[in-house]
């Protein structure tokens, strides 16, 4: 009895010794390793790559079969994007993201992007600042709702400017930023092969443009960055103070491109949305107004015209035109490169008439690049079938299953909203929206009953069978006159 109470007390000294060595262990807990192994499967995607979350390795794999991945940020991109034989260049960032923000540089170029287009004007005080609106009120909107011309703005008054949401128009508790931030996040995020297109919007003097070419030089350094603008004196300056760095001279949009402009804006002045998002549009015509713009367009696609741009801009320098002009003169391309020059298009009427218009071209007639609202995806897809599936993965998973089941038109960019179609069979299509994965014949049942004709070969007009059967009868009683006097 003694022994066994002797091993309880030994029993109990162990187990409280214990339990105390376990609260202590729980009161300095060993740091949390945050570390994530990734699957074998994946490793050879971008570091960028999913690789949590159910059936990811599936998912991954399916899209792979693809040349495509899913990004971390939920976003489809492609895997190699060497079959793009074109500079695809992100229209003022990415066009999912607010204009004139730090998220649009960024995700432009985390998607891939081979150069990212900004555009950059001065306020009062001097400021380089990234907006593109000659004035408030489309993509950014002063606190109090006031309008202001941006070459009128204080630091200050562009500091309290707050940016416009692209898909509610709401406004969000975020400001434009400078061009030496723009410039600091292009530097911060970009690839060695990534380029910077600095629209110039001002015209100004050689000290600002002095000003704005060492900014660049410091925070991107010279191979990473470029200009274009409507002035050809602007781009003249800056040769005299960048020798080497490209120079892009843009051609205002041809005359039926803003003439159409100018009806769709007429016609979608009652959806605010569209309107305010187009209405500043028209400054890629020159500024001209659309009334004089035909007397005032001037096109340099001619070979003199060209040669004598050649001559003010110097050897590296290239044409920037509305895809309209492109197809109406596609012969500038081959003129351009016999004097060493690029050529680069852009469109007034949308990035889909764009990439319809680039359709029509073969390879070799292509532009040497394009500036698009667009996913480099969807340019390289519609153009190159760079994402055209293997078929040599075979999926295990739902998800998979359909990702290989899709035809080769499938939209990928869309990829979140086309998983809701998956269990009717259906998925979006880069072109044509909604459409059935696979698509089978209707049976229709022929009519056996021959047709009479007339003398003359005409068939007679012959009433159909109607059933007569209807049923029990169904009495009605109406109120007769004399109840209509009561």
């Amino acid at each position: 009895m003694t022994s066994c109470s002797i091993n309880l007390k030994i029993f109990c000294t162990i187990l409280i010794v214990f339990i105390f060595s376990l609260s202590g262990c729980q009161s300095t807990p060993d740091p949390v390793k945050s570390s994530h192994v990734i699957p074998a499967a994946l490793s050879h995607l971008p570091a960028d790559a999913a690789n949590l979350g159910l059936d990811i390795i599936d998912v991954q794999l399916s899209l792979g079969d693809r040349n495509l991945y899913l990004a971390s940020n939920g976003n489809i991109k492609m895997v190699s994007t060497a079959q793009c034989q074109l500079d695809i260049s992100a229209h003022r960032g990415d066009f999912r993201q607010p204009e004139s923000s730090a998220n649009a540089i960024a995700s432009a170029l985390n998607d891939n992007f081979n150069s990212v287009e900004i555009d950059v004007m001065l306020l009062k005080d001097g400021t380089w600042v990234d907006h593109h609106d000659s004035q408030t009120g489309r993509a950014t909107v002063y606190y109090t709702g006031e309008r202001f011309k941006l070459n009128r703005m204080s630091f200050q008054q562009f500091s309290n400017l707050k940016l416009r949401d692209k898909h509610s128009n709401n406004l969000l508790n975020e400001r434009p930023i400078t061009a030496a931030e723009a410039f600091k996040v292009f530097g911060a995020y970009r690839t060695q092969s990534q380029q910077l297109n600095v629209e110039i919007k001002s015209d100004t003097n050689g000290q600002k443009l002095v000003e704005l070419d060492n900014m660049l030089r410091k925070y991107i350094g010279l191979g990473g960055f470029y200009y274009s603008a409507a002035e050809l004196d602007v781009l003249y300056k800056l040769r005299g103070i960048n020798p080497s760095v490209y120079l892009g001279f843009i051609q205002g949009g041809h005359p039926t491109s803003v003439e159409k402009l100018a009806a769709d804006l007429r016609k979608g002045v009652k959806n605010d949305a569209y309107y305010l998002d187009n209405q500043h549009n028209l400054e890629l015509a020159g500024r001209y107004g659309t009334k004089r713009y035909r007397s005032r367009y001037k096109d340099y696609t001619a070979k003199s015209s060209l040669t004598q741009l050649q001559k003010k801009l110097g050897n590296n320098s290239g044409l920037h035109l509305d895809i309209r002009s492109f197809m109406q003169h596609p012969s500038v391309r081959y003129r351009a490169h016999q004097l060493g020059m690029k050529v680069y298009t852009y469109s007034l009427n949308g990035s889909d008439y764009h990439q319809s218009q680039l359709l029509k071209l073969k390879i070799g007639q292509l532009p040497d690049g394009a500036i698009v609202d667009a996913t480099p995806y969807k340019i390289c897809q519609r153009l190159f079938n760079a994402s055209l599936p293997k078929k040599r993965y075979q999926a295990s998973s739902h998800v998979g299953r359909y990702i290989t089941s899709l035809p080769q038109d499938a939209d990928f960019d869309r990829f979140e909203e086309m998983l809701g179609y998956q269990t009717e069979g259906y998925y979006l299509s880069l072109a044509s929206g909604l459409k059935a994965i696979h698509s089978t014949a209707v049976n229709k049942t022929p009519n056996n009953i021959p047709t009479p004709l007339l003398e003359h070969g005409f068939p007679t007009i012959t009433d159909e069978i109607i059933d007569n059967d209807t049923g029990d009868t169904i009495i009605l009683r109406l109120p007769g006159r004399q109840a209509n006097k009561n």
